[in-house]
């Protein structure tokens, strides 16, 4: 048995993995395309990078409107305008490259935010940050699907319900501007959407589980076993990459 052309066991494992990462990403800021971009290469490359950034949509406007009163709405619009230039790039990257360089950009791109958020350096979210996180993470976003860490190495030193919120309300508008460059690059197929189809029950239930988890969520257990996963699931695709 199949769904969407991929064994059931496949499937299965993916919409576990998405949902996993909803449900940390709703409830610490960050973390579902950390830990599922690279699962989601290693089953299928054409995931990547539509499926997550659709995936993102509902996830992030979710978050942002429940906590809408928290957003550092001067510092999203900083981020959003130093998108532009990042989601301009990162298309014709991904037009460009093939599968083989898809998968060492998302286990490259994961590999380093795995480093950079265990370093754990702070930054002032200055105008000149702020713009640079954006167009660094509009990149990362839209050619891998992973484009949480510079935003939240920017907004490390705030309130976990500032940081949550901003990070959030970045990613629902930036998702949209990433999907609108894909799509007029050619690069949204008919494979990629029944692929997004199966991950988007996934992201629906784990926003629901994170409503009831977040207060119980311990930032500093969940952290580093995240990451952990993030860099075995990334090294695995590096790996198979290269080979």
């Amino acid at each position: 048995m199949t769904v969407a052309g991929l064994p059931l066991l496949v499937a299965t494992a993916c919409a576990l993995i998405v949902y996993v990462g909803t449900t940390v990403q709703a409830s610490l800021g960050i973390g579902l395309g950390m830990l599922s971009s690279p699962v989601l290469a290693l089953a299928d490359t054409d995931f990547i990078p539509v499926a997550i950034i659709i995936s993102v949509i509902p996830l992030s406007s979710s978050v942002a409107w429940s906590e809408r009163k928290h957003v550092d709405r001067s510092g999203a619009a900083l981020l959003l305008i130093g998108r532009i230039p990042g989601v301009v790039i990162a298309v014709l990257v991904v037009a460009r490259f093939g599968d083989t360089a898809l998968g060492l950009m998302v286990s490259g791109s994961v590999i380093a935010a795995v480093v950079v958020s265990a370093v754990g350096r702070k930054f002032v979210a200055g105008r000149a940050t702020l713009l640079v996180a954006g167009g660094a993470s509009g990149f990362m976003a839209t050619a891998t699907g992973v484009g949480g860490p510079p935003v939240a190495l920017t907004y490390q030193h705030d309130t976990p319900e500032t940081m949550r919120s901003t990070i959030s309300t970045f990613f629902a508008v930036g998702a949209l501007m990433s999907l609108v460059g894909l799509v007029l690059a050619g690069e949204v197929s008919q494979r990629s959407l029944e692929l997004t189809a199966v991950l988007i029950p996934s992201v629906l239930l784990g926003i629901m589980t994170a409503k009831r988890v977040k207060q119980r969520l311990n930032a500093d257990l969940v952290r580093p076993v995240i990451l952990a996963l993030c860099l075995l699931s990334a090294t695995a695709l590096l790996v198979r990459s290269l080979a």
